[in-house]
């Protein structure tokens, strides 16, 4: 055990005050201990140093013990602040904590703001090692798809549909055409509505779709299932460029 970790019987009771839950979000996965003033800033391993916090939160605790106590634990989001004191804005909503904490105004705007700095920071480096370690974010999942155990994983009768339509599309028939069809049929889309022609663009030109997928400009293997194969893939995107849409064109080997 490090020096500057917790004893056993600390984290029993801080577990115990924190009613085994994130003091943070109220989560009871994957808990873990945080120094609210950290060891290398004079913070002690004891109790009153110690916050229970899931492993989400505890990724993106601001290093600012001040911020921590009263803006990050008690405010999910500067959207939740400024709904809690009833204002219009986030300049508003400061101005009012600034006034409950009995602090300066710009001196609280500016610490606040250097921690959503570091928190979307934070974000970024995340989704951007999970793209690297298993090819997808987790967000904006594409149709066809359902996110498990940090893999995309296919849905079979959706997959159908995403292989018509690249099917059709071969075949000769405009995105258009296909809008049609799909609605025609009641097939619904990702959200439960309508299809559109954007939809069906960006069906086409996913790489995702034959194993693939895209991050910050750059195309590498994917972990996941492909629906489709290469060569389809590829001869839609050619068709694509030679009906003058907007290329966005990916050809693998």
């Amino acid at each position: 055990m490090r020096t500057d970790d917790f004893t056993q019987s600390i984290k029993k009771s801080a577990l115990e005050q924190a009613n085994y839950r994130c003091e943070r979000c109220w989560s009871i996965r994957d808990l873990e201990f945080h120094h609210i003033v950290p060891t290398s800033h004079g913070g002690n391993s004891t109790i009153e140093n110690c916050l229970v916090l899931c492993h989400k939160c505890h990724t993106i605790v601001p290093k600012d013990p001040f911020i921590l106590k009263n803006y990050f634990l008690r405010f999910s989001s500067v959207k939740e602040m400024i709904q809690y004191y009833n204002v219009d804005n986030e300049d508003e909503a400061i101005k009012f904590l600034s006034q409950e904490l009995g602090i300066n105004y710009s001196e609280l705007k500016i610490r606040i703001k250097e921690y959503l700095k570091s928190h979307l920071d934070t974000i970024k480096f995340g989704i951007k090692k999970r793209v690297e370690i298993i090819g997808h974010s987790g967000f904006n999942i594409p149709f066809g798809f359902y996110y498990c155990d940090g893999i995309l994983k296919i849905i079979p009768k959706d997959a159908d549909v995403v292989k018509d339509i690249y099917k059709w599309y071969i075949e000769g028939k405009s995105m258009g055409k296909i809008v049609k069809m799909l609605n025609s049929r009641k097939i619904q889309s990702k959200r439960g509505g309508l299809w559109a022609k954007k939809t069906i663009s960006t069906i086409l030109k996913n790489p995702v779709y034959c194993g693939y997928h895209r991050f910050e400009g750059k195309t590498k293997k994917g972990k996941h299932s492909k629906i489709i194969d290469k060569i389809t893939f590829n001869k839609v995107q050619k068709l694509i460029v030679k009906k003058g849409c907007k290329p966005n064109f990916y050809k693998f080997g």
